[in-house]
């Protein structure tokens, strides 16, 4: 009999990189090209949108692997589809901010709504006596709806370098599913697995040089189901490391992101506002090739997702 999330990883990795080619190919042909600039890193144009091949083919092994069986994936996969719409228009007419960050907000509330929701957060004062972990009781959704807003835009910031993206969600879905897995959530697993999967099809033509982007179509997408992932399942219970070890696992894209908004809000440029002060930039500034950033912030975060394993399962 085959393991369910096996098979998912595997049909997700194996459609994602027969469709990926076939994007690239339609890609090209219509124009879905990003093109060299100031703050880009490459220097040629190359297709974009690679994100609807690791759509695809997460949702075809989600579904053939038996992973939308429960009442939250359902509606993850409901706001999956129209955060898909919205990334697809964004990456064909450049939307303002606006409108990307309503849209964000209404798939976050769609996950909400079927049953995606942080419970609790660890006590940061639980040193000094009372409860390891805090209920958020009201706040639970507005929480939530900010937390998968947050990780669907950290994804998709770190997502400046060839591979850079793909690889870490790779590293960071396979953790989950590990997780997932070990607390017997058959569901969980599966999207892990499956997202893990097709983020691995997807990174042999994404790697340096790449021949294709994944663009906001595939970098949002994945923010978005890490973060639902996350706190779905065993990472709903009120145990203090249900609450922790998630974040360690998504520790990369959540300290580029703060640093990065930090450092916006502080010289008083709007957090919107394109330039090169995220992670990879810093270390590309410091002589770093692309390459060695890359396989860098692999490093780092494979570190923290063998500590956060470590820590779950010991």
């Amino acid at each position: 009999m085959t393991v369910p999330w096996l098979m998912g990883a595997v049909i997700a990795l194996v459609v994602a990189a027969v469709l990926t080619p076939l994007v690239r190919a339609l890609a090209t042909r219509i124009g879905a090209v990003d093109l060299p600039a100031q703050r880009r890193v490459h220097h040629k144009a190359t297709a974009t949108g690679g994100g609807l091949a690791i759509f695809v083919a997460f949702w075809m092994a989600a579904a053939l692997a038996g992973g939308l069986r429960d009442h939250a994936v359902v509606g993850i996969l409901a706001g999956s589809a129209f955060l898909a719409v919205l990334c697809l228009v964004d990456d064909m007419y450049h939307l303002s901010p606006a409108p990307r960050f309503l849209g964000q907000i209404v798939v976050a509330m769609i996950a909400l709504q079927w049953g995606v929701r942080v419970e609790g957060v660890t006590n940061p004062l639980a040193l000094f006596g009372g409860s390891d972990y805090l209920s958020l009781g009201i706040w639970s959704g507005p929480l939530t709806v900010a937390w998968i807003v947050f990780m669907t835009n950290a994804i998709n910031w770190i997502d400046g370098l060839d591979g850079l993206a793909a690889g870490v969600c790779a590293l960071a879905a396979g953790t989950l599913a590990v997780m997932a897995i070990n607390a017997g959530l058959t569901q969980v697993g599966i999207l892990s697995a499956a997202a893990a999967g097709a983020c691995l099809g997807f990174l042999p033509y994404n790697f340096t040089p790449a021949s294709i982007f994944m663009g906001d179509t595939g970098a949002m997408f994945l923010g978005y189901l890490l973060a639902c992932v996350s706190v779905t399942g065993a990472f709903k219970s009120t145990a203090v490391l249900a609450v922790f070890v998630p974040v360690l696992v998504l520790g990369i894209p959540i300290y580029d992101t703060l640093s990065t908004t930090i450092r916006r809000a502080v010289n008083g440029r709007s957090i919107y506002t394109a330039d090169r002060t995220h992670l990879h930039h810093r270390l590309l500034a410091r002589g770093f090739s692309q390459q060695q950033t890359v396989l860098l912030i692999y490093g780092l975060t494979a570190l923290l997702c063998g500590m956060a394993l470590w820590l779950w399962l010991r």
